[in-house]
């Protein structure tokens, strides 16, 4: 079994290390100790910074048993153990995070080449529609409607003109007649 101290120590040095209480539970968990215990041993590192900062100030110099028991347990071995559980944690994470990235990366991928199938459709349905024997004999049909049209201008132009010309005439003539009549 670990001896008490000793793990509370090591709990207290990874807590002012800035190691979250997880990580830690983790950890004590790796050592074979069960929830209750691991709780009750973070629990007991908390309250020691207290306790542990009045035990150094009143005697300077560590008991015997302390530092067998340090020699005893590895403490090495535990920040190890933690380096390693934080590494994996990070790692974990990387490879979530790539997955995540390469799943956007597939999904944008699909939706480029549902828009290519669509903007080809489209362009088949135009040539389609371009190329329709309908359309086309539309479009002569238009030609000849806009062709008959501009005749129709030219000769409504021309009809404008002969009447007036004819207006004048018959002017004239009615001018040339009064004077006719009137000189008698």
């Amino acid at each position: 079994m670990v001896d008490k101290k000793v793990v509370v120590k090591t709990i207290k040095k990874m807590l002012d290390s800035g190691i979250e209480d997880k990580v830690i539970m983790d950890t004590l968990a790796d050592l074979g100790l069960n929830k209750e215990e691991a709780e009750e041993f973070l629990s007991s590192a908390k309250g020691a910074t207290q306790i542990e900062s009045k035990e150094t100030k009143e005697s300077e110099e560590p008991a015997e048993t302390d530092s067998l028991a340090e020699e005893d347990y590895d403490i090495d071995s535990v920040i190890k153990k933690t380096s390693d559980k934080i590494k994996e944690h990070l790692s974990e994470k990387e490879q979530s995070d790539s997955l995540r990235e390469q799943s956007t990366h597939l999904k944008l991928e699909e939706q480029d080449e549902k828009l290519d199938e669509i903007h080809k459709r489209i362009d088949s349905v135009d040539g389609k529609i371009s190329s329709s024997p309908q359309l086309i004999e539309l479009n002569k049909k238009v030609s000849v409607i806009e062709k008959d049209v501009s005749e129709i201008k030219s000769d409504l132009k021309d009809f404008k003109a002969r009447i007036h010309a004819m207006h004048d005439i018959m002017k004239k003539i009615l001018e040339t007649d009064r004077k006719l009549l009137t000189k008698k």
